[in-house]
């Protein structure tokens, strides 16, 4: 005879506030269909689906189910009293999210002793579950292998009782070395109400590699319920690789949890050279956070295409972001030194003092002719960023226009003018000069000691 399942009364609501006894029969954990409801006597089939205890549960009733111990626990006791037609309903109940239930459910079938059990049993006792080892006791029957019991759980379609032990490292492990038929339930599970569930598919899915998984990891990167979730959801993007991800991605540059932002800054950059256009598009964000993460990304990823925005964005009102912007164009390096040198004539000083540092960062002796003009410029602070670029790529063709610099109206510009000098090291570097200004021709260390007599004078 066919499994008829179990019948159950509830008390559901009804019109004008009350509750009524309904019979609900269920062939399977959670799943159920109205044995007996008053309201379709009452008022005949087609009235009864608009009444309120219809509505409530097709609408409601799955959801308050997932929440009601008492309820649940009740069904356990009337599946072990259905007895072997029950077992594989009891094993699903192993997959419950109450660990109440699953104690129950275990200690039901280790009662019945049937053992289509003892691969569910087996995964929740590897994974600690003290009622799981108990049932299996009650069987006379010690625990499988996990990598068995994993495979035979897989083989009976138990899939919520993986699910709900993914939380273990081992089992989660094991499910992963599955590969592409656990997929489809750990999609399923990243819209699971227990967040540690949801990271752990995240974490399993990204494991397993499978691209078939990136729209709904995309979908768990907005997951705000929990920013472990979405930390673990960007981590197993940035492991798939695949560029749709990337609009996700920058949004989550913005983040209020600073994994979160990193996991997504990480994935981008592994994804690269595609990421690049979307990361130039982010340096325009509202979001600071965004916009400096966008830069350092830029600058780990390294592609000469940025260089332009990169250049924009050392003018930007946020000084994290343009010190980003900065160290992004030092790492591109080389390929950045032609826009550069064009920056040190920007009309905004601040992109001119970035840009000689960034030269100088870089050592590029392309870039003396340009940065010995900028010792000219009319702001002090891009004139002293001149002079350390400049003693920082040790040119000796700098040091006429180190000499003249001693004589700058600010200290900081004097200042890195003689230590850049003093870097330089070498009498030979220094050219001849007219014996009416020097008599002879200095060293560097005494143009240093004529620097601070000079010093002395003004102070």
């Amino acid at each position: 005879m066919a499994w008829q399942g179990v019948e159950i009364e509830i008390q559901v609501p009804c019109a004008g506030g009350q509750k009524h006894p309904v019979r609900l029969r269920f062939t399977g954990w959670g799943a159920f269909e109205v044995a007996y409801n008053p309201c379709e006597e009452l008022l005949g089939p087609v009235f009864a689906r608009m009444a309120a205890c219809t509505h409530y549960l097709h609408e409601a009733f799955p959801e308050a189910f997932r929440n009601d111990t008492d309820l649940k626990r009740r069904l356990v006791g009337a599946f072990g009293a259905a007895g072997a037609p029950a077992i594989p309903a009891l094993i699903q109940a192993l997959g419950d999210s109450d660990r109440d239930v699953r104690w129950v459910a275990a200690k039901a079938l280790g009662k019945l002793g049937d053992p289509q059990a003892i691969p569910a049993l087996s995964v929740w006792a590897h994974a600690g579950e003290d009622a799981a080892r108990d049932a299996l006791q009650t069987l006379g029957h010690p625990m499988l292998d996990l990598p068995q019991a994993v495979a035979q759980v897989a083989a009976q379609g138990a899939w919520g009782v993986l699910i709900r032990a993914l939380t273990c490292t081992q089992v989660r492990e094991v499910v992963v070395g599955l590969g592409a038929p656990a997929v489809p339930a750990l999609i399923q599970a990243l819209g699971d109400s227990d967040s540690a569930v949801r990271r752990a598919a995240a974490e399993a899915l990204g494991a397993i590699g499978d691209l078939q998984a990136v729209p709904a990891l995309i979908q768990a990167l907005g997951d705000w319920r929990s920013e472990n979730v979405r930390c673990a959801a960007a981590e197993a993007l940035g492991k798939l690789g695949d560029p749709q991800a990337v609009p996700a991605f920058i949004k989550a540059l913005g983040d209020s949890d600073r994994a979160v932002r990193r996991a997504a800054a990480e994935a981008l950059v592994k994804i690269g050279t595609p990421a690049v256009p979307a990361f130039i598009k982010a340096l325009g964000d509202s979001d600071r956070a965004v916009r400096r993460a966008a830069a350092e990304a830029l600058g780990a990823i390294g592609d000469p295409q940025a260089v332009p925005a990169l250049i924009q964005a050392l003018g930007d009102r946020g000084e994290n972001v343009r010190r980003a912007a900065g160290e992004a164009l030092v790492r591109i390096g080389a390929p950045a030194v032609p826009a550069l040198i064009k920056a040190l004539g920007d009309s905004i000083w601040d992109v001119r003092r970035a840009a000689a540092e960034a030269l100088g960062a870089i050592g590029d002796p392309q870039a003396v002719p340009a940065l010995i003009k900028a010792l000219g410029d009319s702001v002090w602070d891009v004139r002293r960023a001149a002079a350390e670029a400049l003693g920082a790529i040790g040119d000796p063709q700098a040091v006429r226009a180190f000499i003249q610099a001693l004589g700058d109206r600010d200290w900081n510009v004097r200042r890195a003018a003689a230590e850049a000098l003093g870097k330089l090291g070498d009498p030979q570097a220094v050219p001849p000069r007219s014996s009416k200004h020097w008599g002879t021709r200095p060293t560097p260390s005494r143009m240093i000691g004529m620097f601070a007599v000079r010093q002395r004078r003004r102070w």
